[in-house]
């Protein structure tokens, strides 16, 4: 089947507008709102609004490179055809779960529950075990060495911050791997 960027932006808003609505936004949501504070915040709770912006824009950035670059969907069901590590990707292997968890972090922040905290903990743990047990197995099946190489470059949630020279440097030593779109590479 050929690539159709159109029916791809389909298919990822249905998906992602279901699986984050739902988990990432309407259930937290409502388990945060009806629960009672355990701790107030103060002021500091409008950082949520910050956390849920940031949030939201790093699910719609990384689903748009999926498409673009991936030729595939976020879904596990069409993944992408390409191995996408341009964007955010550069600097954490999973970052829309990342951005995900920056939702999480801005409902404990409103709400000051308990029940928003222990969701996200499940939360984390439950992609934890998305990652290790179906998506990674999958993206080595289907990518081999260069997307070992990625994991060795890439931590899986927590970015490295090194100076623009050292990867300007790593960049140059090491041409990119076959199978994989790395467009926001500089020499």
């Amino acid at each position: 089947m050929n690539w159709n960027p159109i029916l791809n932006t389909i298919k990822t808003i249905l998906y992602m507008g279901f699986m984050h609505g739902l988990f990432t936004v309407y259930l937290p949501f409502q388990l945060a709102s009806r629960d009672t504070p355990f701790v107030s915040f103060g002021l500091l709770a409008y950082l949520a609004f910050l956390f849920w912006i940031v949030g939201a824009l790093i699910i719609i950035r990384c689903s748009v490179d999926i498409i673009n670059r991936g030729r595939g969907t976020p879904a596990h069901v069409d993944p992408p055809k390409e191995l996408v590590i341009a964007g955010l990707y550069r600097y954490v292997r999973n970052p829309i779960y990342v951005g995900a968890m920056l939702f999480q972090v801005g409902y404990i922040l409103w709400f000051g529950s308990a029940l928003g905290i222990a969701y996200a903990l499940l939360f984390f743990l439950g992609f934890n075990g998305l990652i290790f047990i179906v998506e990674e197995p999958i993206l080595r099946n289907q990518f081999g060495a260069a997307y070992e190489e990625y994991c060795q470059r890439v931590p899986r949630w927590i970015p490295r911050f090194i100076s623009s020279s050292t990867q300007a440097h790593k960049t140059e030593a090491s041409p990119p791997s076959q199978g994989h779109v790395d467009d926001d590479a500089r020499p």
